[in-house]
């Protein structure tokens, strides 16, 4: 049978409150498992790189892909989410990546590791992050913005609880015992995705009941296709302008949490030190969601500019890491560059609402994620070659920055294009209803018209 997405999503009870703050603490958890494995993969580099004997931007390849398929899988979860809940999607994902991380410890190779630990890992955790940020949506209105930030700052926590935790279990039992630690924690996320409710967010309604499968065409799965991922959103020039920005911010966004333990052990410091300022962004991202959750719920802050500021804020700070030579200078910059990522992973599915609207939110989210993906996936082997090049992480940290600059300039008249971009859409139903309403009125003039003896 042929489903299509909901025109219109219909509220859930008690929203603002109830079943949504435990549905909001369910998606804190799965992003503290998500973003803890997927965030300190910086602290494993090193151990990588000496065991598998693999260059800068081989190894890189660990990261970029588990971090990339964990976004870019955004439209098949949202198609998923849309059809099968967000509780089944969830727990299948969390299966999954926890397969891909115990298995990867017997790899022979960086080949196969980079297949288990990346591609089956990042495959799972796919699966994971677009539901835990969706639903939490659908349960809020007024508090939008301080339920995302509440769920999202799991990921922050999770990075500043699993950095010195992996320094510890790599010490005690080495990589693969830290690892199959770590994929029993992972497992756990079955238990809180267990809360989240079956019927919401809406899953995709079957209205053409007159077909049976076997009885489609192929313009009946094309449109069923279109239907299910919203490829319709690629016309959009205000998505494209935030998904371009996105894509630039995604290909610099892992570089500092993959190159900083590296850098710090250049100039001296030790491995704990290293993992410490991953642990500071971390909690400074924690921070940030919670803090930016309660501004942007404020009527009077304009959440694009907001988004602006920080980019350039945060692109500027990593382009000048290279000229950071104290281990203070660097918890600063930990400090400032934490606080962005929390409030542009926070401003993602708000803006997306505030551009596209809630009915369209799993579609347009789980699109937005791909772009994010495949930019993630390009990032990291592109700063190991600049470090392979270069024979320092200095190059690094100039491209990231500067892309993450790029990406805050970009976005500058994103207001108006969404004002346009309204006003079009507004001009064009209207033109629609006349047109409609014209052709009724032709139909009664003829059908008033008396027919000649």
């Amino acid at each position: 049978m042929v489903p299509t997405v909901p025109d219109k999503p219909k509220p859930v009870p008690n929203l603002d409150g109830g079943w949504g703050w435990v549905v909001t603490f369910s998606s804190f958890m799965l992003n503290f498992l998500v973003d803890g494995v997927c965030y300190t993969i910086g602290v494993f580099y090193p151990v990588f790189l000496t065991y598998f004997g693999g260059s800068n931007a081989k190894t890189m390849l660990l990261s970029s892909i588990i971090n990339g398929l964990s976004f870019l899988l955004g439209p098949v979860a949202g198609a998923s989410v849309n059809r099968y809940g967000c509780r089944r999607v969830t727990i299948v994902g969390i299966f999954i990546a926890s397969t891909g991380l115990f298995l990867s410890t017997f790899s022979p190779n960086l080949d196969v590791m980079i297949l288990l630990y990346g591609v089956v890992g990042g495959v799972g955790f796919g699966l994971v992050y677009t539901p835990t940020i969706v639903i939490v949506s659908f349960y809020f209105e007024r508090r939008r913005a301080l339920a995302t930030g509440i769920a999202t700052c799991g990921s922050g926590i999770g990075g500043f609880v699993f950095a010195p935790l992996s320094v510890y279990l790599q010490e005690k039992f080495g990589w693969q015992g830290a690892m199959w630690i770590i994929t029993g924690v992972v497992l756990n996320g079955i238990v809180f995705a267990s809360f989240y409710r079956s019927d919401y967010p809406l899953k995709v309604k079957d209205t053409a009941k007159a077909k049976s499968d076997e009885t489609l065409t192929i313009k009946d799965k094309c449109v069923s296709f279109g239907k299910t991922f919203d490829c319709s959103m690629l016309a959009s020039p205000s998505f494209i302008m935030y998904s371009t920005s996105c894509f630039l911010v995604s290909v610099g966004f892992f570089i500092p949490f993959n190159c900083l333990p590296a850098l710090a052990m250049d100039l001296g410091m030790t491995a704990g030190e290293g993992a410490l300022l991953i642990s500071v962004i971390g909690i400074c991202n924690t921070i940030s969601n919670v803090l930016f959750g309660f501004i942007i719920d404020l009527p009077c802050v304009d959440n694009i500019l907001t988004n602006n500021i920080i980019l350039v804020l945060g692109g500027l700070a990593t382009f000048f890491v290279p000229f950071y030579h104290l281990f203070g200078i660097l918890v600063l910059y930990s400090v400032v560059f934490g606080t962005m990522i929390g409030a542009f992973e926070l401003l993602n599915s708000i803006l997306m609402v505030e551009i596209k609207g809630l009915e369209r939110l799993s579609n347009g989210f789980g699109l937005l994620n791909m772009i994010i993906g495949i930019a993630s996936i390009a990032g990291s082997p592109i700063a190991g070659s600049l470090a392979d090049s270069f024979g320092n992480y200095n190059g690094a940290f100039y491209f990231a920055g500067g892309l993450i600059t790029l990406a805050g300039i970009i976005c500058i008249p994103l207001r108006r294009i969404i004002t346009w971009e309204k006003q079009r859409q507004s001009k064009r139903r209207k033109l629609k209803e006349n047109q409609t309403s014209a052709a009724q009125i032709n139909n009664t003039t003829e059908l008033q018209i008396p027919c000649p003896e």
